[in-house]
């Protein structure tokens, strides 16, 4: 049997040209001007590894094709059809259209969708994580080509335009509102700590109960990842802790909702035992049991306010970066113990 031989995508010419995606996608559609000396190394590139462009895409580079690409880690969690929703509904009013990639947070499926956007001559780029590396964004925006981050900001990647909640104050009201309700013993599970989003939540929910005298013992941190799965591990791992703490906070709703599930299985009754918070406000956060108290950001709205500084860097002008300010939600998780 003969083996099927593995086709050659921009990628890789791009790594034998020794020049980002975004460059070679400019020579072969001839629209930008490219140095001559950078032409002819992505031609060679071209040539050695027998590269076939699609057609349909080259034809489509020319010209503007009104269309952008949102790139998510994770459709399953109920943040991101919301977020999308707002994304959608903005570049629709404006006569664009939307084409959304799920990665399941893996690296070389982000690597892969950004090379089809290019190579269908997408007009601008929405990116929820930096897993395809800061390099390779870094190479798209020296190239034109249009990109925002939703939802976190970026650290070391000068002119990159974002949309975010203010994670850092955040953390803050959730640690602020269960000292208040008069908790002693905490635990926070986190998101990934390589996500300035879930740095930044937990940043602010130690300092909170720093300033209220909070001892650094009393506070027990416990990486997650941001899904439900992961929330269900943790409070596994909540349980199997020597001291138990009265108060929880986790850095998404959809890890929360996973721990409930978790504690109601084992007989937990919550708020009695533990005091639970979220953060997100996806919208079955309230129709769990009990109804979870969380941090609320306007995700639908993040979607919107993202499309729309993306259009304005696509159409000439300067995009902003948006910081919006979350909101506490009070329902039924938590409970005073004054």
């Amino acid at each position: 049997m003969i083996a099927r031989k593995e086709k050659v995508s921009i990628i890789d010419v791009a790594k034998r040209a020794g020049v980002s995606p975004a460059t070679v996608s400019r020579v072969l559609n001839k629209t930008a001007n490219v140095s001559p000396e950078l032409r002819e190394r992505v031609l060679s590139a071209v040539s050695e590894l027998n590269y076939v462009p699609d057609p349909f895409a080259h034809g489509m580079r020319t010209k503007r094709t009104r269309s952008i690409g949102l790139i998510i880690s994770d459709i399953t969690n109920p943040f991101f059809p919301e977020l999308a929703r707002g994304v959608e509904d903005y570049v629709s009013s404006v006569g664009y259209s939307l084409i959304l990639c799920n990665t399941d947070a893996r690296p070389e499926n982000e690597k892969r969708y950004v090379e089809l956007l290019l190579n269908k001559g997408i007009d601008g780029l929405m990116f929820t994580s930096l897993r395809i590396g800061e390099e390779v964004i870094r190479s798209l925006l020296n190239d034109g080509i249009p990109c925002i981050l939703v939802g976190r900001k970026p650290e070391n990647i000068e002119g990159l335009v974002y949309v975010v909640t203010d994670n850092y104050k955040g953390g803050c009201i959730a640690g602020e509102y269960l000292f208040s309700l008069g908790h002693k013993r905490f635990a926070h599970i986190s998101g990934p700590l390589d996500n300035s989003a879930g740095r930044e939540r937990l940043a602010g929910f130690i300092d909170a109960l720093k300033k209220r005298g909070v001892r650094e013992k009393d506070i027990t941190i416990i990486n997650s990842d941001f899904t439900m799965e992961g929330g269900y591990k943790s409070a596994g791992d909540v349980l199997g802790l020597e001291s138990l703490p009265s108060a929880i906070f986790f850095a998404n709703d959809a890890m929360a909702i996973g721990a409930l599930q978790r504690f109601w299985e084992e007989k937990i009754s919550i708020p009695e035992v533990f005091s639970i918070i979220g953060f997100d406000n996806i919208k079955v956060s309230g129709l769990v049991a009990p109804p979870l108290t969380t941090i609320s950001q306007e995700i639908y709205r993040i979607g919107q306010l993202s499309a729309r500084e993306l259009i304005k860097i696509i159409e000439g002008e300067k995009g902003e970066p948006v910081i919006l300010e979350p909101k506490l939600i009070e329902r039924r998780s938590c409970r005073c113990i004054r």
